[in-house]
């Protein structure tokens, strides 16, 4: 069984045990589970300590979350920027890198998408709406299973072995890729032209992609790209 680690979020409790709750929302894990792959939760840590860890991997996983900071692409903060986490950010694009670096095979979903994006110099629109992309409701306000928009594959992938060649996504983001990171390929676009997903060519498996597959029981079959 192959095994893969997954990148944590966070959530902030609240009253007189007021810490940070570090985890993964269940359907990650539930998507991953039903083709029959284990998983480990990667939480912020030393990098001496996530090299200890990350060489038993057979695959990575980064998930959605809060915005990137701006300034780990030399841009400054927008006033639409949302909350940011140096924290995340350091250890994502630490993971990000080290993946680059050793071939792991990795699936970014969102904002794991953009963390990747930028581990590979790239930048990111810091608000959609506010610069020029209004036509497609990227941030929908209907919760799952509903859909926002249709995306359409522009180029071979793995993505086109799963799915045809245009098809529904649901979407809850207001940041996206700007300018692609070195080596980064536009595999699926909206219908406003924005990238959703993207892959690294000559890496075992660094595919991004915008949507949240793990909130669609018919889309999880993206899952099985982390079985190799």
């Amino acid at each position: 069984m192959r095994l893969i680690g997954v990148a944590t979020q966070y959530r902030q409790t609240e009253g007189l045990m007021a810490y940070r709750f570090v985890g993964v929302l269940e359907p990650y894990l539930q998507a991953l589970a039903h083709h029959g792959l284990a998983h480990v939760l990667l939480p912020p840590q030393a990098p001496e300590a996530l090299e200890r860890i990350l060489p038993h991997l057979d695959g990575l996983l980064l998930p959605g979350g809060g915005d990137v900071d701006p300034r780990h692409y030399g841009e400054t903060p927008h006033p639409k920027l949302g909350e940011v986490s140096p924290e995340r950010d350091n250890h994502e694009l630490f993971l990000a890198r080290y993946a680059l670096e050793k071939g792991l095979p990795t699936l970014g979903v969102c904002r794991g998408v953009q963390v990747m994006n930028v581990a590979l110099g790239g930048s990111l629109y810091q608000d959609l709406p506010a610069q020029g992309f209004t036509k497609v409701d990227h941030y929908q306000k209907s919760p799952p299973p509903a859909l926002a928009h249709s995306v359409r594959q522009v180029a071979e992938s793995p993505l086109s072995r799963l799915f045809p060649e245009a098809f529904p996504v649901n979407s809850y983001h207001h940041q996206g890729i700007k300018v692609l990171g070195r080596g980064l390929k536009p595999i699926a676009v909206a219908p406003d032209g924005l990238v959703e997903a993207v892959i690294l060519e000559g890496h075992p498996l660094f595919l991004g992609v915008q949507w949240h597959p793990e909130l669609l029981r018919e889309h999880w079959a993206l899952f099985t790209l982390l079985r190799g």
